[in-house]
C-alpha cells in the first residue's frame, strides 16, 4: 500500500492530508473521508487504509485545521464541561460549505495523479463527517455518485439549514448507518430522515444498528463494536462498487 501524508492549500491554508492507495499505477477511484468530531489522527488513517485496501484512492483531510494543525481529543475528557466546551466549539466551527471547498482543493491538488482516477468520486464521513457527506454529495453531485454517513447526530432539525434540506440537490446513492444509544439520533428523527429521502426520490438505505453507541465505527473509542463496524464497511464498500460499476472511471 501506497500512503503519504501532505499538506493541502485551501482557501483558508494549509491543510494536512492523509492519503493512501494500493500499490500499481491506478488509476484508482477517489474516496473522501470525512473524520469524526474526535479529531484527525491514527483511527482516521485506519479507516483510510481499509477502504484504500479495497482498491480507493482514499483521501482523509484534517478538517480541524483552521483551528489548529493535527487536533485531537481525548474521549475519557468528556466529562470535563471547559475540555467538551471546546471541542464543541471548534465541531460548530467546521461548516459545511467550507468543507466543500477544502474538497474542491483535495480534487485539485490530485488532478495531476496518475493514481487517482478522474472521473466518478464517492465518500464516507464519520459523526460530524457524516454531515459532511451529505452536504459535498448535495453540493458537488457531478462529482459524488455515492456517499456513506456513519453513526451521525441529528440530521433533521427545525432550523433552516437542517442537513437534511440537502436531500433536494443529492443525486447519488446514500447510506447511513445512525447508532442505536444517541440522544442526537432519536428513532423518530432517523424515521424523519428516512422519510425526507424518499421525498426527495433519492436512493438509499437508513437504519439504526441495534445495540450501538455514537462513535461505533472507530475502534480507539470505548463505544467500539467490532460487528458493527465491519458492517459498515462492507455497506459502504457495497455502495460504492454498485455506483462506480454504472461509472466509466476516468484515466
Amino acid at each position: 500500500m501506497y500512503e503519504q501524508e501532505t499538506m493541502i492549500s485551501t482557501p483558508d491554508g494549509e491543510m494536512t492530508t492523509f492519503v493512501t492507495h494500493p500499490d500499481g499505477d491506478g488509476p484508482f477511484p477517489v474516496a473522501v473521508l470525512y473524520m469524526d468530531g474526535v479529531g484527525y489522527r491514527d483511527q482516521i488513517k485506519t479507516n483510510a487504509r481499509r477502504f484504500a485496501a479495497d482498491g480507493y484512492y482514499c483521501v482523509a483531510p484534517d478538517l480541524f485545521y483552521r483551528s489548529g494543525e493535527k487536533l485531537t481529543f481525548d474521549f475519557a475528557r468528556m466529562g470535563d464541561e471547559a475540555y467538551r466546551a471546546r471541542l464543541i466549539s471548534i465541531i460548530g466551527s467546521v461548516k459545511p460549505d467550507a468543507v466543500v471547498a477544502d474538497t474542491e482543493a483535495i480534487f485539485d491538488a490530485i488532478a495531476d495523479d496518475p493514481a487517482a482516477a478522474s472521473a466518478a468520486k464517492v465518500c464516507v464521513g464519520y459523526c460530524m463527517g457524516a454531515r459532511m457527506a451529505l452536504h459535498a454529495a448535495a453540493a458537488m453531485p457531478d462529482e459524488f455518485v455515492a456517499a456513506a454517513g456513519i453513526h451521525p447526530g441529528a440530521l433533521v432539525t427545525d432550523q433552516p439549514d437542517s442537513p437534511h434540506r440537502d436531500l433536494a440537490d443529492v443525486r447519488g446513492e446514500l447510506y447511513f448507518a445512525f447508532a442505536e444509544n444517541d440522544h442526537s439520533a432519536t428513532p423518530e428523527n432517523v424515521d424523519r430522515f428516512r422519510q425526507a429521502l424518499g421525498e426527495h426520490g433519492v436512493a438509499g438505505v437508513v437504519e439504526r444498528l441495534p445495540g450501538t453507541s455514537h462513535g461505533f465505527a472507530m475502534a480507539d473509542l470505548p463505544v467500539y463494536d467490532e460487528a458493527a463496524t465491519e458492517r459498515h464497511f462492507e455497506r459502504t464498500l457495497e455502495l460504492w462498487r454498485r455506483n462506480l460499476s454504472q461509472e466509466r472511471v476516468g484515466t
